[in-house]
């Protein structure tokens, strides 16, 4: 079951009192988990970014939040705090290239201002650039040739929007690596996966062999760094 806490923030930027909410508890039924951590869930995701219903700032939503709950009569009659999916161009066919800028204007104009932040914006960046390839669906899934032709395309457009992207990609996790390692408590098997990914296959296997357990995750791991795929891939 899924519960949400309401709560009063106020906009850094120009004041306004709006209404947003904590996720609270929630129950998994099913899951798709991938190399770059990412977790496709299904649940509402937790808000760390809001934006302003008034003047459609960006901010951190717990820097915002009021440290006294409000009367139930004044909640009721505040706007709610907008997210990502409320953003006019978030159902536009380049949505995704666009939600890659959103990332990374927010990183140079320097919206977070201490590591945690930092690590959080550029590990969306990266799911974001790697979105872009994230779903694909195979060849093998055809039924008939017209499928097989629109999944070709599909295809190699996407992967040639990704390319694009391809630098970005490794300045991003060159940065992510630093701040990973210099907060410790290092998951091995992610920290490989960013190396691999950023195509320093050397780097990542010697991370990887220092792992103790060497389950199927640490299998398919292996495999793809042998084969030099720096795409991101399906863990279960």
């Amino acid at each position: 079951m899924t519960t949400f806490h309401e709560i009063a923030i106020k906009c850094p930027h120009c004041g306004e009192l709006m209404r947003d909410y904590e996720l609270m508890s929630y129950t998994v039924h099913q899951s798709i988990n991938y190399s770059d951590g990412f977790c496709d869930n299904g649940i509402s995701k937790i808000k760390d970014i809001s934006i302003c219903a008034q003047c459609n700032g960006v901010f951190w939503r717990e820097d915002a939040k009021l440290s006294e709950e409000l009367d139930m009569k004044v909640m009721d009659g505040l706007e709610s705090a907008m997210d990502m999916m409320d953003l006019h161009w978030k159902f536009d066919d380049d949505r995704q290239e666009k939600q890659i800028l959103f990332y990374e204007e927010l990183l140079k104009s320097e919206f977070a201002d201490n590591d945690w932040k930092e690590f959080y914006l550029r590990t969306r960046l990266w799911w974001s650039i790697n979105d872009l390839v994230r779903h694909l669906s195979g060849l093998s899934s055809a039924k008939n040739l017209k499928q097989f032709r629109f999944i070709l395309k599909h295809r190699r457009e996407s992967s040639r929007l990704f390319k694009k992207y391809e630098e970005l990609i490794k300045e991003n996790l060159d940065r992510m690596i630093f701040l990973y390692i210099k907060e410790g408590n290092v998951d091995l098997l992610y920290l490989a996966d960013m190396y691999r990914e950023k195509s320093d296959f050397k780097k990542a296997m010697e991370i990887l062999l220092k792992v103790e357990q060497k389950g199927a995750i640490y299998n398919k791991m292996k495999h793809k760094i042998r084969r030099k795929n720096t795409r991101v891939f399906q863990l279960n």
